[in-house]
């Protein structure tokens, strides 16, 4: 187990070439959409708080694909998640958390604590996926026949949201620096909940530490 550990966290550092696990659906026609509504819309049909189980998988070149078993909480209205990842045998890897205020390392076994750099990376990359989905109002807007892209600026750098489909969803998110792309999520194969739509395959492409994390769902449970 810890020589699987340490080749996680080995590979983490190396560049990600392979191709996209999932497929979107056909890109529709956009008749005269608005982007208020876009935004507004989209916003009431995901769900505030949530719990899943998923299967993350670490990608990089050169190297096995790494599975953890992970579960999620997320509650969007206080900003906050925690992530819980398991090995295949239900042994906890790792506790991760954060809020507005930041991430941390609630606790991870000996290799990983080692490497905590890394695991705060993730723990940023979840809150990247998971959080602060809407485009703030001030963003700028772009139409395009088949999408409508938001664009602000932050302390970090410019963050793009892109919308498309029919009813418009979140297709990606991303981070872009002077130097290009600091990270990159794609969201895809949107479900139908009780309370609205979740993405059942994500893709989150971290540049600055040259690693990718595939999030399957297995099952989300819609919290009141």
């Amino acid at each position: 187990m810890k020589l699987r550990i340490v080749g996680l966290i080995s590979f983490m550092a190396l560049a990600s070439c392979a191709k996209e696990p999932f497929q979107r659906g056909p890109m529709v026609a956009l008749q005269n959409p608005d982007p208020m509504a876009i935004r507004q819309s989209f916003g009431r049909s995901m769900p505030l708080r949530f719990t899943t189980d998923d299967t993350m998988i670490v990608q990089a070149p050169f190297h096995n694909d790494i599975a953890i078993l992970d579960v999620l909480r997320v509650d969007r209205e206080a900003g906050s998640f925690e992530l819980v990842g398991l090995n295949q045998t239900g042994v906890k890897l790792f506790d991760l958390r954060g809020d507005r205020r930041g991430v941390a390392i609630v606790f991870a076994i000996t290799p990983l604590m080692n490497h905590q750099d890394l695991l705060l990376a993730v723990a940023k990359d979840f809150q990247h996926i998971f959080l602060d989905l809407i485009p703030g109002n001030g963003a700028k807007t772009e139409i395009d026949p088949n999408s409508v892209r938001f664009t602000q600026k932050t302390d970090d750098g410019t963050l793009t949201y892109e919308f498309g489909g029919d009813p418009a969803i979140l297709m990606e998110k991303r981070l872009s620096g002077f130097f290009g792309s600091i990270w990159d999520v794609g969201y895809y194969q949107y479900e139908p909940t009780t309370t609205g739509l979740y993405p059942r395959g994500i893709v989150m492409d971290n540049s600055r530490y040259h690693y990718r994390i595939i999030v399957k769902n297995h099952d989300v449970e819609i919290d009141p």
